[in-house]
């Protein structure tokens, strides 16, 4: 593998596309909505879900990942001193948490009651969101097997992916959301 602290940046960067991704697309309405769930349930009946309730729920979201991954960004730092094999492995490591961390936001953001004429600007960021972190995902496994070409083919496209995905949050009205690597 090439040296490790080049490959750390894309993935924590991911962290911070993950949030970005996370915050792009998601939310939900406030205290008692009603909207179009992942599963196309609604949630309390009579009130309709809204843009902002929408952007501050996801908002919210996006800031407990945010939190999250402060740690893990802090390792990556620790990571730049070490030798390549043993940063590959905590690297991985660091990757995987961000994996785990990513989906748990994904899934709050899919329970969230959506704005009805937003369903399809919504499902465009969660769409983006759930394929950053298959490019995250595929990251690490391609350290995890130290397969360069792989991974660098993988975190370009994650950075793509993130760029996109930040213009459409910031499009929706998320741009407290939209963070960098």
């Amino acid at each position: 593998m090439r040296a490790m602290p080049d490959r750390l940046r894309p993935a924590l960067g991911l962290a911070a596309g993950v949030a970005t991704v996370l915050l792009s697309g998601c939310g939900s309405s406030g205290a008692g909505t009603t909207g179009t769930h992942a599963g196309g349930s609604a949630s309390t009946v009579g009130v309709q879900a809204t843009r902002a309730g929408f952007v501050a729920q996801s908002e919210a979201v996006c800031h407990t990942l945010s939190v999250q991954e402060q740690p893990l960004k802090a390792r990556q730092e620790s990571l730049k001193g070490l030798p390549a094999a043993s940063a590959g492995k905590a690297f991985v490591s660091i990757a995987r948490q961000v994996v785990t961390f990513s989906r748990a936001a994904d899934d709050k953001l899919r329970a969230l009651a959506r704005p009805p004429g937003d369903a399809r600007a919504i499902d465009q960021l969660l769409t983006a969101f759930s394929q950053e972190i298959a490019y995250t995902t595929n990251i690490a496994t391609a350290a995890a097997h130290e397969e360069n070409t792989p991974g660098e083919d993988f975190e370009h496209e994650l950075r793509k992916s993130i760029a996109a995905n930040s213009a459409l949050a910031a499009a929706y009205g998320m741009k407290a959301c939209i963070g960098g690597e």
